[in-house]
């Protein structure tokens, strides 16, 4: 589930796929830049209906935080208490708007559990035909 179709069931409590991305810079009192652009969240914006999401996704365990942008290898955070709360190298999960590049541009998936990396998990279904 991502982050729009929690919001038509009115939960996050059952969102299983999140993106793991690290920190990689704080250059401003509020901004904070992490190392997932838009190779692993999609651009597109839900702002209408019941499935609107404020930004590009979420923040899992940051509640009043969202991706203001990305870009091709980095995405862009503006909020002053994450900031303040996280340091260059930390992990953080995304709960991205849109699901799919999630799951159909990447060899890899990783089972998180408590925010440490306890499994890596091959793809092996992705953009196969026999």
């Amino acid at each position: 589930m991502d982050a729009s179709q929690a919001n038509a069931y009115g939960s996050l409590a059952r969102n299983a796929a999140t993106i793991l991305t690290t920190v990689i810079s704080r250059p401003t009192p509020e901004r904070v830049i992490t190392d997932v652009g838009a190779k692993g969240i999609t651009a597109q914006t839900r702002s209408k209906g019941f499935c609107a999401t404020r930004g590009l996704g979420l923040i899992k365990g940051w509640p009043e935080v969202e991706i203001f942008d990305v870009y091709d290898e980095h995405a862009i955070i503006y909020n002053k208490a994450f900031h303040d709360g996280v340091r260059v190298g930390d992990k953080v999960e995304i709960i991205p708007n849109h699901i799919c590049p999630v799951v159909n541009l990447h060899e890899t998936a990783y089972l998180v559990t408590d925010g440490e990396v306890v499994e890596e998990i091959p793809v092996a279904c992705r953009g196969k035909l026999k």
